[in-house]
């Protein structure tokens, strides 16, 4: 057996699963890589000596952690560390860019660009007319990790559709194309379950965890410039919001 198994001490006042869980944790941030496969409930149960009710708690506690995901089938795996972002009220508005310069590698992938009449969509953007609705996939670090739907005044930028392909933020595209500025105008957060669209794109499964970003961009006069949401895995994002 594990010298680990002598350490879990069953005339405590902490549950044993608790106990297993902490020990594995320790094991995990002393030897683990993101992808690796932990041994089977089974495995677990001889190498502890605890029965697979404890182990499958203790490997429940891990994942709410975040530490470790668990695939129907496959078993148990060490997960990718959480990307964390801060947002920062006055600052541009480019996710990607802020990525980008903590070292993370971004790509976005276009997935639809429409034109549609969205009364709600023209009173938030201060238009009369269509409005550009894109939605985009994020990868980082190879990672699926946000699924956004951008929403633009199709009369401020006719031609935005077919000029953008995604290969650069849209940040960067207004600005270098257009002399926009996006900043955050605000923001608001809530929890939600992944959707079977959703869920198929950031690889999660239908009702997984993931955390909503909706907001307002606006330009450097303070006008309405896009309509934000984003559409976070709940296992691969932490945020953080620096107050003024």
């Amino acid at each position: 057996m594990s010298s680990l198994t002598e350490v879990i001490n069953r005339f405590s006042d902490r549950p044993v699963y608790r106990q297993l869980s902490d020990l594995l944790e320790a094991r995990l941030v002393e030897q683990g890589r993101p992808g690796d496969r932990l041994p089977s409930e089974s495995e677990l149960s001889q190498q502890f000596d605890v029965n697979r009710l404890t182990v499958r708690r203790a490997l429940n506690e891990l994942s709410q952690r975040g530490l470790i995901e668990t695939v129907h089938g496959r078993g148990s795996f060490v997960a990718t560390p959480l990307v964390r972002y801060s947002i920062s009220a006055g600052r541009d508005a480019s996710l990607t860019r802020t990525m980008r310069e903590l070292g993370h590698d971004v790509a976005i992938r276009l997935l639809s660009a429409d034109r549609v009449g969205s009364q709600a969509l023209q009173t938030a953007l201060s238009s009369t007319g269509d409005v550009w609705v894109f939605r985009t996939l994020r990868m980082v670090d190879g990672q699926p990790w946000s699924y956004s739907e951008t929403s633009i005044d199709v009369e401020r930028f006719p031609g935005l559709a077919q000029d953008w392909t995604g290969e650069t933020s849209l940040f960067e595209f207004l600005l270098d194309t257009h002399g926009v500025r996006m900043r955050r105008a605000h923001r608001s957060f809530a929890a939600g379950l992944a959707d079977p669209v959703e869920a198929e794109l950031l690889q999660i499964r239908v009702g997984a965890p993931v955390l909503e970003m909706k907001g307002l961009n606006i330009d450097q006069n303070g006008d309405p410039v896009a309509l934000v949401a984003h559409r976070f895995r709940g296992d691969r994002v932490q945020l953080t919001v620096d107050l003024p």
